[in-house]
């Protein structure tokens, strides 16, 4: 780059100088020259009166030519001054005065004290904004609040934080007692709401029961955790009834992360939440998310409930009645076999569970084309239990 390149780059304030210094300089020199032909023609006492003013008017243009690169009270101009968020504080504010006092107390270097300066403008301009957007409950200690801004302004921080502790203080004890007594309104609430909706879903009012155990969810205290799950099962089941399938699903999702972090990941009631989660996804077909938490729910009721329990044995016809949606048939009959023989050894003849066991049994027979066989269990599924028989046979 040559050197008439570079003094062709002019800063901003240089380059409106140049233009405006030529104009200035020839309106003087006509000004001058018109004073000067005056001057001859008239006496020599009005022509020292007429010196006197061009003088004057010689000193006010030259100082506007040199104010026009200076910002007022002698200040540099913007683009020479040292930007605002890098300003130090005001040395004359007590605040400020008695912060730096208190840096030099420390033994701080000088450049480690500037710094610190920097970081008191800032949080005390924050400072000062939040004791003005301070809301109390305690209408009471709107005083002392009047009294920390005195303080904070004098730079007496031990009585500010004299004064904000105390009403720190008395604001948590305050708002302590309005929470405990809000909490109890709300667990009051909701096992209210939930009263109803069981009495809802008694009188088959799902969809007025779903709210209800809606609301209950919504009131209650957040430590609440086992009531949580249980009115979100609630919720789950009178939603499922009422056709709301996503509003279930999305219960029963919530209660069983609550249960799996309450009691871990491998608790039968997780295992429950599974199965009633499943259940929503297998009645949208949705086969290929409901599967793996049937099977899931299977391996926790064997290793917590054992074997041989009757949650297993509805774990099993819950996964084999899958399996034979999907067409699956060899895969469904060990598991309804299996259900079956656990439920015989639990359950007399003629029990609820027994029979829907036999007669998704004998159904499943039928699809597999073995009628003989399905004729066996339907006339078992129609076996009445001891006491019902004698009864009958009286």
């Amino acid at each position: 780059m040559t050197d008439s390149t570079m003094t062709e780059q002019p800063t901003i304030n240089l380059e409106n100088t140049t233009e405006a210094t030529p104009n200035v300089m020839d309106a003087l020199g006509q000004v001058m020259s018109a004073l000067t032909r005056l001057i001859d023609s008239i006496p020599s006492w009005a022509g020292m009166s007429i010196a006197v003013i061009a003088a004057t008017l010689f000193g006010l243009l030259f100082g506007l030519r040199l104010s026009r690169g200076r910002t007022p009270n002698g200040a540099p101009a913007p683009d020479e001054a040292t930007p605002a968020s890098l300003a130090l504080p005001a040395p004359e504010t007590p605040s400020f005065k008695n912060y730096q006092v208190f840096l030099e107390s420390k033994g701080l270097a000088a450049k480690e004290r500037d710094a610190h300066m920097r970081a008191f403008s800032e949080r005390y301009r924050k400072m000062r904004k939040n004791l003005r957007d301070l809301v109390l409950g305690n209408l009471e200690l709107e005083p002392q609040v009047e009294q920390v801004n005195d303080a904070l302004d004098a730079g007496d921080f031990d009585r500010v934080y004299a004064f904000l502790t105390r009403i720190g203080n008395k604001e948590f004890s305050y708002g302590q007692e309005k929470r405990n007594a809000a909490l109890k309104h709300l667990l009051a609430a909701a096992i209210a709401k939930s009263i109803v909706g069981d009495l809802q879903m008694l009188r088959l009012d799902s969809s007025t029961a779903a709210d209800n155990y809606r609301q209950a969810v919504d009131a209650l205290p957040p430590y609440q955790e086992d009531l949580h799950a249980e009115y979100l099962n609630k919720y789950g089941t009178a939603s499922y009834q009422a056709g709301q399938h996503l509003a279930a699903i999305s219960a029963f999702g919530k209660a069983l992360k609550i249960l799996q972090k309450r009691f871990g990941k491998n608790h039968p009631d997780a295992a429950t939440a599974m199965n009633n989660l499943a259940l929503l996804h297998y009645s949208r077909g949705n086969y290929e998310a409901a599967e793996p938490l049937y099977k899931r729910a299977l391996v926790i009721d064997e290793q917590a409930l054992g074997i041989d329990h009757t949650g297993v044995a509805t774990d099993l016809n819950n996964l084999a009645l899958l399996y034979k949606k999907k067409g699956d048939l060899e895969g469904a009959e060990p598991l309804l076999k299996r259900a079956i023989k656990i439920k015989e050894k639990n359950f007399d003849p003629g029990h609820p569970s027994l029979v829907t066991g036999l007669q998704n049994y004998a159904s499943l027979l039928r699809a597999m084309e073995r009628n003989e066989e399905a004729d066996e269990f339907e006339r078992r599924a129609t076996m009445l239990p001891p006491s019902r028989t004698g009864v009958a046979t009286e």
